[in-house]
C-alpha cells in the first residue's frame, strides 16, 4: 500500500499542477438595457466579467425583477447584486459591499433646447418631467412649481418629444438607451449632471472573502485602461457622449 501511495503522489508530482473547472459566481440583474442584458453586452457584463477572469472565476448574470434582486441575494439564492449605491448593508444586514465602484451613476436632464444649466437651482422654473419612485430625482425637485411623475420611461421621454416638458430627469446610461429605442435624434443630455453617485457589486456575506479581491481587479483595471476601454465601446455604441 505505502508503495501504491508513493507511486500515485510521483505520479501527480510528474503531471504538473491539477487544474479545477473555473467556479461560477452568479450576480443577479434588473437591467435589460445597455449596462446589462441578455446578450452580455452590457457595460457592466464585461467589466464584471473581465473583473472575476482576473480573480479566475466566471461571472454568470441571472436576470431577476428590481423588487426581488436584493432580496435573493440578501438571502444567498445568488452570490452577487449587480449595481446598487452604497448603504444597503443597512437594510440588507447579509450584503457585503465591494469596496470599488464599477461605475459612477449619473443623473441629468435631457433636452431637445439647447438649455445651459448648472445644479438643481437652476432647472427651478422648467417644466420637469421625472419617473414616479426614482427617490433622488424626487427629493431634489420637492417643492418645485412644473414637475410631472410618470409611471415609465417610455411616457417620459414621449412628453419630451411632444414639447409637453422642458427636461425630462433621468439617468445618462439608461436614459440613452430609451432615445435610441425611441429613434428621438432631437434630444440630449445637459451638462452637468445634476447629481453623481457611485455604484457598487454587493456579495452575500459567505462570499465576503472576495470582495477585496474584485475590488482589486476593478482597480487593476481602472489603472491599466481596460476599464475606460470598455466604458467607452459602450457609450459610442450608444451615441452617449465621451465628456
Amino acid at each position: 500500500m505505502k508503495q501504491l501511495v508513493t507511486f500515485v503522489s510521483l505520479s501527480l508530482a510528474l503531471a504538473g499542477p491539477v487544474v479545477f473547472s473555473q467556479e461560477t459566481f452568479t450576480i443577479s440583474t434588473s437591467y435589460q438595457n445597455l449596462l446589462s442584458n441578455s446578450e452580455g453586452t452590457g457595460m457592466l457584463d464585461l467589466i464584471l466579467t473581465e473583473a472575476f477572469r482576473r480573480i479566475g472565476m466566471k461571472a454568470e448574470f441571472v436576470y431577476t425583477t428590481t423588487g426581488k434582486s436584493l432580496v435573493d441575494v440578501n438571502a444567498g439564492v445568488f452570490d452577487g447584486e449587480i449595481n446598487r449605491i452604497a448603504g444597503m448593508e443597512a437594510q440588507y444586514p447579509d450584503l457585503r459591499r465591494v469596496p470599488e465602484p464599477n461605475m459612477v451613476m449619473d443623473f441629468v436632464a435631457f433636452s431637445t433646447k439647447p438649455l445651459k444649466i448648472s445644479g438643481w437651482e437652476s432647472i427651478h422654473d422648467l417644466d420637469i418631467g421625472l419617473v414616479r419612485g426614482w427617490r433622488i430625482l424626487e427629493d431634489s425637485t420637492k417643492g418645485f412649481p412644473h414637475v410631472v411623475a410618470v409611471p415609465t420611461e417610455l411616457e417620459l421621454f414621449n412628453m419630451l418629444r411632444k414639447g409637453r416638458i422642458d427636461v425630462a430627469l433621468y439617468d445618462l446610461y439608461t436614459g440613452y438607451a430609451v432615445l435610441n429605442e425611441l429613434g428621438l435624434k432631437d434630444a440630449v443630455s445637459l451638462n452637468p449632471p445634476l447629481a453623481s453617485r457611485e455604484m457598487f457589486l454587493y456579495v452575500h456575506k459567505k462570499h465576503e472573502a472576495l470582495a477585496g479581491r474584485i475590488a482589486l481587479a476593478l482597480r487593476e483595471m481602472k489603472a491599466d485602461g481596460t476599464w475606460a476601454r470598455l466604458v467607452a465601446q459602450v457609450r459610442t455604441a450608444y451615441g452617449i457622449p465621451l465628456h
